[in-house]
């Protein structure tokens, strides 16, 4: 496995130990959480968008060329329409203990474990594959 989906991988952890913790917080326990949350999503974001750039530059297979280019729409989707509107409804300690946040959270926990099976099952293999 290379040393950047590794890496991937260890930030996938933290995000899942994250999601965890919120489940048992409230008020603003919580809220810093979810911050923290937010930060590391937006920061493996960002780093995942530099190095699947950088791949699809590096790469000579069309085919997996067009995979990453879809694989970045998505990801940028997933951002713009899901998580930054969520970190935003959910940013004090009287929204996150709303009756709305339990429903919320659960859609937003679901979408990021289901992200990270399909990323590390489907597409880090292609990465590795190029020495990442």
């Amino acid at each position: 496995m290379g040393v950047t989906v590794n890496s991937f991988k260890a930030t996938h952890q933290a995000a899942a130990d994250l999601l965890g913790q919120i489940d048992s917080q409230s008020g603003q326990e919580r809220v810093n959480t979810l911050n923290g949350l937010k930060e590391a999503l937006l920061a493996h974001v960002g780093e995942e968008n530099k190095v699947i750039t950088e791949a699809i530059e590096k790469s000579k297979d069309e085919s997996f060329k067009l995979a990453a280019k879809s694989f970045l729409d998505e990801l940028g989707k997933i951002a713009e329409t899901a998580l930054l509107p969520f970190f935003g409804k959910y940013s004090s300690a009287d929204a996150v203990d709303s009756d709305d946040f339990a429903n919320d959270f659960d859609g937003i926990k679901n979408a990021l474990v289901d992200r990270i099976a399909f990323e590390e099952a489907k597409f880090y293999p292609e990465l590795e594959k190029l020495g990442y």
